[in-house]
């Protein structure tokens, strides 16, 4: 039997750290972890795991969401996987979430429901924000790579015969760049 910790985030910029020493304490032999989004149905390092486990294994995991954030039925679905493959499965967050007892896995299912239901209240809030955003006027994505008075110039040297790509060495941007500027700007 092997004891088999999960550890995920979901961007570059988050820490695992705190997981992480929470499954070295839970005294797990083999740790897997991955910065991806919980919304994702196909995880490298996840997939991984899961093929590795056997009969026996104990995969243990800081909280039930750190499975998947994708609803009840996919939770069922992993924890079936894990199940079947002759494993269990432990949360450290929900201590009653234990897959070898049918109760666990009713459990297990219900809090993939939150776990879903919550990623569905960020994403409407989320979208409220950017939205209210701009209204104040807002502007989102990169910065335009050249000011107004460049991007005339360059309507100006297009006009004149110029080819995109001398254009483009000489504002030091790509010729794709030169070719996506179409109308004066505002």
């Amino acid at each position: 039997m092997t004891t088999v910790g999960y550890a995920r985030v979901s961007t570059i910029q988050q820490d695992l750290e705190i997981q992480l020493d929470q499954l070295k304490a839970a005294g797990c032999e083999r740790l897997f972890f991955e910065k991806e989004s919980g919304m994702k149905n196909q995880r490298r390092v996840f997939d991984s795991m899961l093929r590795r486990i056997r009969s026996g294994d104990v995969v243990i995991v800081p909280a039930l969401d750190r499975l998947t954030r994708l609803g009840p039925f996919k939770m069922l679905s992993v924890l079936h996987e894990i199940t079947e493959r002759g494993a269990t499965y432990r949360s450290l967050a929900e201590p009653w979430a234990d897959t070898t007892h049918e109760l666990g896995e009713l459990h297990a299912a219900f809090i993939g429901y939150i776990a879903r239901r919550t990623r569905d209240d960020i994403v409407r809030r989320t979208t409220d924000g950017r939205r209210k955003a701009r209204e104040r006027g807002v502007r989102f994505g990169r910065p335009p790579k050249l000011t107004i008075e460049q991007r005339e110039l360059v309507l100006q040297m297009r006009a004149g015969g110029k080819p995109q790509c001398y254009i483009a060495n000489a504002f030091q941007v790509s010729c794709s760049t030169i070719s996506r500027i179409k109308a004066p700007c505002p």
